[in-house]
């Protein structure tokens, strides 16, 4: 184009020089006008290719035209498709996230109980109240278009997570999602090592950039396992999803897992002699078998505001063997989890809430409950402002699980207020403060007998309770 536009300019300089040569000398026979040429048709319009504007309504709760089965899920939308395929025909598309954050840390957990109990300091776990933290993601993406129209790819998340527990620099990498697909005006087949449908098309509150009641502040904190978060992504076990196409603002979706494990081989991760298909685990918690994950949601607009409602349901058994293959003198209950979600958006806002019940211990249909012991439940509430590139939020939740006997039940609460800021494309500043209050925490699984509970205090005065507060401010790098 550069050389196209220097190319005119030359000759339009030589026509100027010649037109005034020519004024001096006598004027020639006018020459008939040239015929007219036909201006230069209009290119082709580009597809379809990317979502619709930030903020609308349309952006969140219509699905996307022309873009492909690949791409992270969440808000972000799936990332525009490029214009030129690799050698055989497959488009290969590379997205991710760096992530820098600084925690200030108040925690019941830091305490040292040794020194509360007896003076004696030897074993006070003394903890610092700052920390620094990174986190990041490689996503790789790879799709075609078959003679057909069907499309089909694998998607290859890469993250730096779960890595702390070996020795190394705490920066390994494994994969977070792992799977292939096809697509077509009939939905999307996923298989491979992904999200359960239940988490896939859940909807939840609204929150800001990394304020959430299970989001950035337990990264800073020794973990007892936070028990309010949404329906578990089946462990990203190896599954079978089917994810239909939306029809009058409705899509549904479907998933299947043998086991909780996932990976080319034949054992578990911790173990040589220990195999998936073994009908027991050796991590600790009981292996779950036959997941089985349904969701309903609809999303739509009327007028100015956006509509985002969803059912969805997760089923498992629980493992009925013990390590050496004897049976189990009591089977765990069979994991039952429902969730209903509801989302508002206009003129900025955000408003909306969640509602999850059933039978299950930890994160929602993560681990099996004892016989003897009721199910959970939990609810969240949660409100954003978006104006430009700001937005502000607020949430509230709570989780209650069953302890088993007469021991009162563990409460988990928490409330978190959010600020995110887009400082450039791609570049977002986000702080936000978190206070979470977990009473009655179980060293161990409860029983129908009962739980015995985590002490915070000391022998003569114990503490059920932990308190946290954890402030964060960082920076998020996406691409």
């Amino acid at each position: 184009m550069r050389k196209i536009l220097l190319g005119t300019t030359a000759v339009v300089g030589l026509a100027l020089v010649a037109q005034a040569a020519n004024a001096q000398q006598a004027r020639p026979a006018a020459r008939p006008a040239p015929a007219p040429v036909a201006a230069p048709a209009a290119p082709p319009p580009l597809p379809a290719t990317s979502v619709a504007p930030t903020g609308t309504a349309a952006a969140t709760y219509q699905t996307p035209v022309g873009i492909t089965g690949a791409g992270p899920h969440g808000s972000d939308g799936l990332p525009n498709r490029p214009e030129t395929p690799t050698t055989s025909g497959i488009i290969v598309r590379l997205g991710g996230f760096f992530d820098f954050s600084y925690g200030n840390v108040q925690d019941d957990a830091d305490k040292g109980l040794a020194r509360n109990t007896a003076g004696n300091i030897s074993n006070a776990k003394g903890r610092q109240r700052n920390d620094f933290r990174t986190e990041s993601e490689i996503n790789l993406y790879a799709d075609g278009v078959a003679a057909n129209g069907m499309r089909y790819g694998a998607v290859f998340e890469l993250q730096m997570d779960t890595m702390t527990t070996t020795a190394g620099t705490g920066t390994g990498v494994d994969y977070d999602e792992l799977y292939g697909f096809v697509k077509g005006s009939w939905g999307e087949l996923r298989f491979g090592q992904e999200d359960s449908a239940a988490s896939l098309l859940q909807i939840r509150r609204p929150s800001t950039l990394w304020m959430g009641d299970s989001d950035a502040w337990d990264e800073f904190v020794v973990s007892s396992g936070y028990i309010i978060a949404g329906v578990g992504d089946g462990n990203d076990s190896s599954k079978i999803i089917y994810l239909s196409p939306q029809f009058m603002g409705f899509d549904a979706g479907f998933s299947y897992a043998p086991n909780r494990f996932e990976g080319e081989q034949a054992n578990t991760p911790i173990s040589t002699t220990a195999f998936q298909r073994d009908r027991f685990s050796t991590t600790g918690a009981a292996n779950l078998l036959n997941e089985v994950s349904a969701a309903l949601r609809y999303r739509g607009t009327f007028g100015p505001v956006g509509v985002g409602a969803s059912f969805v349901a997760q089923f498992a058994e629980p493992a009925d063997l013990q390590a050496n293959g004897a049976p189990l003198a009591s089977i765990p209950q069979n994991v039952t989890t429902y969730a209903a979600g509801l989302l508002l958006r206009a003129y900025g806002f955000a408003v909306g809430g969640d509602y999850t019940w059933g039978n299950y211990r930890g994160t929602p249909a993560n681990n099996a409950v004892n016989q003897g012991v009721d199910g959970s439940s939990q609810w969240a509430a949660g409100i954003t402002y978006t104006i430009g590139a700001l937005s502000l939020g607020g949430m509230y939740s709570q989780g209650t699980q069953d302890n088993g006997g007469t021991v009162a039940d563990r409460t988990q609460t928490y409330m978190g207020l959010g600020v995110a800021y887009v400082l450039a494309p791609g570049m977002t500043l986000f702080a936000n403060y978190n206070q979470i209050k977990d009473e009655n925490i179980p060293t161990a699984s409860p029983t129908s007998a009962g739980a015995t509970l985590t002490n915070f205090g000391t022998a003569a005065a114990p503490d059920n309770t932990r308190d946290i507060t954890v402030l964060v401010a960082g920076v998020r790098i996406a691409f």
